[in-house]
């Protein structure tokens, strides 16, 4: 046999195994006892991982790079973005339909924990509380809006002749001996009115920031018994509340839009030093705690079981090979994954000296 002949019969017999290994592996992914191989190679892989550190499978960088990714660099894309109006109308109908009471959603007890743990944080709400006791811009916008009361009560019971000097008409227009006598009484009238205004608004501008200061201070020494009992009081009152209840005056272009500014706000903040930092101390309190555990410890510990992983695979290989192997495709991913082998000069070299020996 020459050696034109010899190549030949290489090239067929790496051909026809090559269409033999295809089958073969086809035949395994789609037969019925996929799961039950699948769960035999899980177990193997989770002996195996049972001698293996975290470290030596994941570096502590490629953690970060991974949260990288997925927190600071992915964008989700204008289709699913342009989602949200769709979500929000389905979220909102859904929201309003056979909705529960806040009890059937948080019971007493659960309420009652929070409770004690909200009361707990004495230190903070009396940071919050001197905050807002001291805060001018609070002081202003109360004062504000009570000078704006104050002035819409007094135009309503002011009689019309102190309305009528006090207004802004052009006094210069005005003709003859009792228009003259009018614009006197008016620019004195005028000049006595805003004097007592100003001594009004700063009268009262100071008695808001004292009794706001006031206010925030006694609420600061408040005991937590009175903070407890008050909450608790407020819990009863709301919780037998529909949660529909609490939607009402939102609609789905409302929803849409608090969906859409939390994602843009989001994309914004996550770019700081300070956010990054945050989540990055988050991965190294994880890493250093996990770096030399064992992985089927770490997957324990994240609450992630065989029966999860073997769940996941039993739901979505079977149909998802199904579907690629109608198409075709399965045939064409194993063809491509094993010709290579089959045409490398060491795989024919093999075969050539073993047709030669027989």
């Amino acid at each position: 046999m020459d050696n034109n002949t010899i190549n030949a019969t290489v090239k067929a017999l790496a051909d026809e195994l090559l269409a033999a290994q295809v089958e073969e592996a086809r035949s395994r992914l789609l037969d019925d006892r996929l799961v039950d191989l699948a769960a035999a190679e899980l177990d193997m892989l989770m002996a195996q991982a049972d001698e293996i550190p975290l470290g030596e499978v994941v570096s502590r960088q490629a953690l970060k790079d991974v949260v990288r990714v997925f927190a600071f660099e992915l964008n989700l894309g204008a289709g699913v973005i342009a989602l949200a109006g769709d979500m929000a109308q389905q979220l909102h109908r859904t929201a309003q339909k056979d909705a529960p009471k806040l009890k059937e959603l948080l019971s007493n007890n659960s309420a009652s924990q929070w409770l004690n743990k909200i009361v707990e944080l004495g230190e903070f709400r009396r940071l919050i509380l001197d905050k807002i006791g001291h805060s001018v811009t609070l002081h202003q916008f109360v004062a504000d809006h009570v000078l704006i009361l104050i002035e819409q009560q007094i135009t309503q019971r002011s009689p019309n002749w102190l309305q009528e000097l006090t207004s802004n008409v052009d006094i210069e227009n005005q003709q003859g001996l009792r228009g003259r006598l009018k614009s006197n009484v008016r620019q004195k009238l005028n000049s006595r009115v805003r004097q007592q205004e100003e001594l009004l608004e700063r009268t009262l501008r100071q008695a808001v920031a004292k009794t706001i200061k006031k206010s925030c201070s006694d609420l600061a020494q408040l005991d937590e018994s009175v903070w407890h009992d008050a909450i608790w009081q407020l819990w009863q009152v709301v919780r037998d509340e529909s949660v529909s209840e609490f939607t009402k005056g939102l609609d789905p272009l409302d929803i849409e839009e608090f969906l859409v500014l939390g994602y843009n706000e989001w994309r914004k903040i996550r770019q700081t030093e300070y956010i990054q930092r945050l989540i990055n101390t988050g991965i190294d309190v994880f890493y250093n705690a996990y770096e030399d555990v064992p992985l089927t410890e770490v997957l324990e510990d994240v609450g992630v079981t065989r029966n999860h992983m073997l769940a996941e695979i039993s739901r979505f290989a079977p149909p998802v090979i199904q579907v690629l192997d109608e198409h075709g495709y399965i045939r064409e991913i194993l063809t491509r994954q094993f010709k290579p082998f089959y045409e490398n000069p060491t795989t024919l070299a093999i075969l050539q000296r073993a047709i030669k020996h027989t």
